[in-house]
Parts: structure tokens; sequence; C-alpha cells
């Protein structure tokens, strides 16, 4: 697992260790809180390489789910630091969640980004295709602070309530893509691994800062979330070419705007609840 970190240059000593349910540690192979290794894709595109993909993301949720579920229950000196000298619940130190959250952002912003910028470069040049892309994210109507400095100035509670919003926005769009990716003949491997992480790794991300949102604003939790609802299967899955690709170019464009958003916010959280 170190090698695995270490091959995203991602230091591994930043995560917090994980708890198990059943054998002991010694029994089976420790895994990190939030494993956000690349997947294993198979380029294939067919229904194999979709059920590769599903049994990777339900593998990964399954140890999120573990590890993050309240209470955070760590026993014996095998997680030292984190249980060493506490008696009865250990929890998971809010630094360490942070960091995690912190670096999952940031490595979805990248792979939004390389998704992006690969699309644009077969895609992008297509006449009209950027004038339509600009104004017109499916999360348009999710008010956000319109300069980083404004975003310094915003209640935490509201920063927390967009991140959660975005990141519940994304769930249908991330599901749909993946699934139009792998029915689609032009679509390169590297294209429907990216998105296939990111696909993941956005609802570990989410369970995540939920997770931090109920350690700081626990009242938070009692509020339904509300986010906007996307709408655009049908040109994404359209026989018309320009329809189809400029549905694609969008969601791309959208998702990397919205990543960078997502990233930031919970950057300025970090450094106002914990060490930056």
């Amino acid at each position: 697992m170190v090698a695995r970190f270490s091959s995203l240059g991602i230091p591994h000593h930043r995560f917090p260790p994980f708890c198990p349910v059943g054998p002991s540690p010694h029994q089976q192979q420790q895994s990190s809180s939030w494993d956000f290794s690349p997947i294993p894709m198979a380029p294939a595109s067919n229904h194999r390489g979709h059920q590769r993909i599903s049994d990777l993301v339900q593998g990964s949720r399954l140890l999120l789910l573990l590890v993050v579920s309240n209470p955070l229950l760590c026993q014996g000196e095998d997680y030292a630091p984190y249980c060493k000298n506490q008696t009865g619940e250990c929890r998971i130190p809010l630094q360490n969640l942070f960091d995690t959250a912190t670096t999952v952002a940031n490595y979805n912003q990248r792979l939004a980004r390389e998704m992006f910028d690969e699309f644009g470069k077969q895609y992008g040049q297509r006449k009209n295709l950027t004038p339509k892309v600009l104004s017109s994210c499916h999360t348009t109507s999710i008010t956000t602070p319109e300069s980083k400095e404004e975003a310094e100035n915003t209640e935490d509670k509201i920063l927390f309530r967009l991140v959660v919003s975005l990141l519940h926005s994304w769930d249908e769009p991330l599901h749909h893509l993946v699934t139009e990716l792998l029915r689609s003949k032009e679509a390169s491997p590297d294209l429907l691994s990216r998105a296939a992480e990111i696909e993941e790794k956005t609802k570990v991300l989410l369970e995540g800062v939920e997770e931090i949102q109920k350690r700081i604003h626990p009242e938070e939790q009692e509020k339904e979330t509300s986010y906007p609802v996307w709408s655009e299967l049908s040109s994404l899955m359209s026989e018309d070419d320009d329809v189809n690709k400029t549905t694609f170019y969008k969601m791309f464009h959208c998702l990397q705007r919205d990543s960078s958003k997502i990233e930031t916010y919970l950057q300025m959280l970090k450094c106002r609840y914990t060490t930056c």
C-alpha cells in the first residue's frame, strides 16, 4: 500500500489507520482509511468492463464505511498514536480527516483537469463548442463566492453546505458519464479510467466531508441538503454526434470548475480548524 501511495506522490504517513472489523490487523492486510490509488482499468468497453468498475467501487466504498462510520473504534496499541493512552472510543483526529479530504479533493481536481484537457484536444476546437459551455453547467444555480477573497469571508457553515451540495449534484452525472464512455467506441482507456476513478472518489469524498461536518457542526446533519438535478441524459445519449460530444465537453468543463471550487473550499476549512 505504501508503494501505491508513493506512486501518486502522496505521503502515506498522513493517513489514519484502518480500524478492522473481524480479523485482527495481523490476520489481514492493512489498508488506509481513504484509499484513492488509481483503479486498474481494463480497456475493453463491454459489460465485463462495467462490472469490473462496479466491483472496484464497491470494494473501496466498503473500506470507507468501515473506517469513517460513527463512532470510530480503534482498539489496541496497533493504532498508536491515535489510540495511545485513550480509554473507550478512539476517534481519528480532525487533522487527519481534513488531511485526507483535501488530498482526495486535490486529486479529483487534477483528474477532472486531465479529462477536460484530453477531451478538448480531440473535440474542443469544434465550431461554437466553447460558447455553449461557458455558462450552462447544471450547478450554476448553486450560488458560490465569486472570488477567493469572498470565499475567505464566507461563514464556514455555508462553505460546508456548498461542498456537500456540489458533491451531491455530481453523483448521477458521473454515473452516466462512466456508463456512456463505456459504450463509446471512441473513448480512450485513459479517459475511461479517470472518469471511473473520479466517480468513486467523489462518493468517498462526500462521506468524508459529511463526517467532518458532523464533528464540527452536528446540528447541520438534521438539515436536508438541496442540490440541482442534472437533466441532460438524453443529450449525452444522443445519436447526433455534435449534441453528444457537446454534452461530454460541457460535463468535463463543469466538473473541472466544480472540482476546483470543492478543493478550494475544503482547503480553507482545513486552515480554519487545523494546521494548513
